[in-house]
């Protein structure tokens, strides 16, 4: 009976949330979802992590500014797992009995919650936007990664793992999914050679957090996590827009009060950190991959075969929702000081197919 009635409420907080979809983009589609994820996470753990059903409407509903919308969707859905990953001290819910075993007789183990714990965080992580899963990878990365908690003994230090895991593999191309398969190997052969189960619930349970509460852009999280310790900068920009090919230069107009010049890289994904891109002059500034780097270098097509690391002064804005959420790869030079002109030379040695892009000033 109680089983029956988990089901019940889960299609009535999806229905609820239906109805509040009031925004456009995927994750907003997604409420449903995100009710369903929530109710599972309560019938893992405390009934009174409903709650969480009804702060997403009224986020929904109230919350007009984007980022803070889809931000206060990322808290309500990091809690709800955390709570489910601190489980309660009582035996198994009933609508979980049996598929995974109690891996542990110590109260508030939690061990038979954790892969169910873990198909939530993976699918919030990874399946939005929703028209574009690709059901049979994901499917295939979500059952190697339930392998892994089940290997590392089913604790919150494996649902921990396993998230990780699923949120560094991208799955395009096909190969990469040789990564999870690759960890659950080395997980295997640690447990064999005597590894002990580790619980750490505090430090994975912030680790998961940090992650769902970032899930609406859980794409850069994966690949431009650095980015997110960092308080980015919303300056004014003067756009530019344009582009110099190798061996060639732009003569620019300083703005009044610009600082900094907004530079990308285009076709130049596969330099390493160090590579000479161009020059600013006056100063003899040298721009190389680490100052600036391919503008879509972060996309998940690209990300696996780029080699770019994220720029010392990323300048770029996130772009997309979801697991496909990206960060462009522009980043700031700081102009000399007192010019009122500019020559951004691009190096003669690039490919003819590369070039430096002149994003703006600010």
């Amino acid at each position: 009976m109680k089983r029956f009635s988990w089901i019940i409420t889960a299609a009535l907080a999806a229905y609820a949330c239906q109805l509040a979809v009031h925004h456009a983009t995927p994750v907003d589609r997604a409420l449903p979802l995100l009710a369903v994820a929530v109710t599972v996470c309560a019938a893992l753990s405390y009934p009174a992590v409903m709650v969480g059903v009804p702060l997403l409407v009224v986020a929904s509903v109230g919350l007009f500014d984007e980022q803070v919308r889809l931000l206060a969707y990322g808290a309500v859905v990091a809690l709800a797992i955390s709570a489910a990953l601190f489980g309660v001290r009582r035996p198994q819910s009933p609508l979980f009995l049996g598929a995974f075993g109690d891996t542990g007789s110590k109260s508030g183990d939690c061990g038979h919650r954790t892969p169910y714990v873990l198909a939530v965080a993976i699918v919030l992580l990874r399946w939005i936007p929703l028209s574009e899963v690709l059901v049979l990878r994901e499917l295939f990365l979500l059952g190697i990664c339930v392998g892994i908690v089940v290997v590392l003994g089913r604790t919150p230090f494996a649902v921990m793992f396993g998230v990780i895991t699923a949120l560094i593999t991208p799955a395009i191309p096909l190969r990469t999914l040789a990564v999870p398969l690759l960890v659950l190997g080395v997980a295997v052969a640690a447990r064999a050679f005597g590894m002990r189960r580790l619980v750490l619930r505090w430090p994975s349970a912030v680790v998961v957090a940090f992650a769902m509460l970032f899930f609406a852009w859980s794409g850069v999280v994966a690949r431009a996590f650095p980015y997110l310790l960092t308080k980015p900068k919303e300056l004014p920009r003067h756009v530019i827009a344009m582009s110099v090919a190798p061996a060639q230069s732009l003569t620019l107009d300083v703005p009044e009060h610009a600082t900094s010049l907004i530079l990308s890289g285009a076709n130049v994904a596969h330099f390493r950190r160090g590579k000479l891109l161009g020059r600013i002059e006056p100063g003899g500034i040298d721009v190389r991959i680490g100052d600036v780097i391919d503008w879509g270098a972060l996309r998940r097509e690209q990300a696996y075969g780029a080699h770019n690391p994220l720029p010392r002064d990323p300048a770029g804005k996130i772009r997309g929702y979801g697991y496909n959420a990206w960060l462009d790869g522009a980043g700031r030079i700081a102009l000399p000081k007192g010019a009122r002109t500019i020559q951004v030379t691009t190096d003669a040695l690039l490919p003819a197919n590369a070039s430096l892009q002149v994003e703006g000033f600010e």
